[in-house]
């Protein structure tokens, strides 16, 4: 069972991130709402009188698993006026047995237009992530801080910016009708971007407007009052939350001391037929179903989308063309984005630049140096179960982690060395059927997938992949849980061994 944690332990990273996205920081940017063929401001909408006290449950699978809690009201600082809006956001899950909680904390602060002067939210639990932003005239100061990696970011904010524990949450206007709708940018903590966010009023259901939010390509809705009061809200991945009250919460909190949702158990797609030999396969056939593919990623070569109506994925294990391949480092354009550092990958740090350097030598073949790289990552990198969000420098030195730290570590490392490279994630076979996964892939005349948790150089064609990037792009695999089947049509063996060396 430990050696099964360390693989497809992946899922942890897609709960995190899908709680902090769901219970993020809303920048609106350029907010419009239309209503009766004219355009006002959103923060025009908000009565000046405004006090909220608001308690929501969250379900998941139709169990208790946590809360929301906001208050906004007025606000006096010196001689300056304004609203406060404070914020706790709690998760209870089991996950192997053990309980984890995650839980954000957020202030903030704004002026009497509704316009955010700071704020600062803390993320804890699985993982310690801390956000804050200043307004500095026309300008949003972000920073982020996570273990001892710091990340600033400057956002224009000259248009009207309004921040959210919730996408929503406080919402009190009114005079909703169907096809009034908003754009907004959500921002986004674990990258420090704002992404587009549209939310329209789609329909009415008694005296409720529902609300839809398209994000990063994920949908969610909301169920609006005629106060303005939310009074429910389904994520993408069909998490609930609730309007209910103090009393109410409190019990649930009780109640369920001690024990959490068992988030994993619908997570694996378990397979009838089995595989003997997944880590040898370079040639599989897959019949998806339960998600619409065309949503995912399919290059054409490695992974292949047949037959659209009928789900049918062909993947294949594919090794580089050793006449092409790139002599470091890459000088062009196109994928210069694969080489820049984040906050989660410093491979321009001079510890981890040495280490590259020490670990490929004087090797200038791309694909020869990749292959060292991810023989080091193997055999240096402890295999165990980790529950966080691993940071390249901190993986350096801690040499240990599951799938998630061997990926980050490895894309550090060939990015110092000139390699574009990326993240992978989605599925690889074990044992019994699919589990999460996180591999990564590298641009060497073409991209190839590697595989250094399993020390494979050529990830075998059980690795099906649904996102690439970093990791704010596995949010879109909170589509996929509980919601994907997966049956095996052909696996082949079609070459005497995938390359090892």
């Amino acid at each position: 069972m430990r050696k099964k944690q360390g693989f497809k332990i992946a899922i942890n990273l897609i709960i995190i991130i899908s709680w902090v996205v769901m219970m993020c920081l809303l920048i609106k940017k350029e907010g419009i709402l239309k209503s009766r063929g004219t355009e006002s401001s959103f923060r025009e909408l908000i009565p000046r009188d405004i006090e909220v006290d608001a308690w929501k449950s969250l379900y998941i699978s139709d169990q208790w698993a946590g809360y929301v809690h906001t208050t906004m009201g007025p606000y006096q600082e010196r001689e300056r006026e304004g609203f406060l809006i404070n914020g706790v956001s709690y998760l209870r899950f089991n996950m192997f047995e053990q309980l984890k909680e995650i839980e954000i904390n957020s202030v903030q602060v704004l002026d009497t237009a509704f316009r955010v002067l700071k704020f600062e939210a803390r993320i804890s639990g699985m993982t310690r992530i801390i956000v804050t932003g200043k307004r500095l005239g026309d300008h949003l100061l972000v920073e982020i801080m996570h273990n001892r990696a710091r990340y600033k970011k400057v956002f224009e904010g000259k248009d009207d910016f309004f921040l959210e524990n919730s996408i929503l949450s406080i919402y009190r206007g009114k005079g909703l009708k169907k096809g009034d709708s908003y754009n907004l940018n959500l921002f986004n903590p674990l990258t420090l971007t704002a992404e587009p966010t549209r939310v329209e009023v789609i329909e009415k259901e008694g005296d409720l407007f529902v609300l839809e939010t398209k994000y990063a390509g994920l949908s969610s809705r909301s169920w609006v009052g005629r106060e303005g009061q939310v009074v429910r809200e389904e994520t993408a991945n069909g998490w609930v939350m609730k309007l209910e009250t103090k009393e109410e919460i409190e019990a649930y909190l009780k109640e369920n001391l001690g024990h959490g949702v068992d988030i994993l158990r619908d997570a694996a797609v378990i397979t009838r037929r089995k595989l003997k030999n997944p880590r040898e396969l370079d040639y599989l056939k897959l019949r998806v179903s339960g998600i619409d593919m065309t949503d995912f990623p399919m290059d054409g070569q490695r992974q292949s989308l047949l037959d659209e109506t009928g789900g049918i994925v062909e993947i294949r294990a594919l090794s580089p063309d050793m006449e092409e391949v790139m002599t470091l480092p890459y000088e062009g354009r196109e994928l210069r984005e694969y080489l820049k550092p984040s906050i989660w990958i410093q491979c321009r740090d001079p510890k981890l630049r040495s280490k590259a350097i020490e670990i490929i030598g004087d090797e200038t073949n791309s694909w020869e140096a990749v292959k060292r790289l991810s023989k080091w990552v193997h055999e240096n990198v402890e295999k165990s179960f980790s529950v966080g969000i691993p940071v390249a420098t901190s993986v350096l030195v801690n040499r240990e982690g599951d799938c998630n730290e061997h990926t980050v570590l490895f894309v550090a490392l060939a990015r110092a060395c000139g390699i574009p490279t990326e993240m992978s994630a989605g599925f690889v076979y074990l044992e019994d059927g699919f589990y999460y996964h996180a591999w990564p892939k590298a641009y060497v005349g073409k991209w190839v997938h590697v595989d250094p948790t399993f020390g494979q150089f050529i990830a075998d064609a059980t690795h099906f992949e649904l996102v690439s990037g970093d990791f704010s792009a596995q949010t879109k695999l909170a589509l996929t849980m509980g919601k994907i089947h997966m049956e095996i049509l052909e696996a082949e063996v079609r070459r005497e061994s995938i390359d090892q060396d």
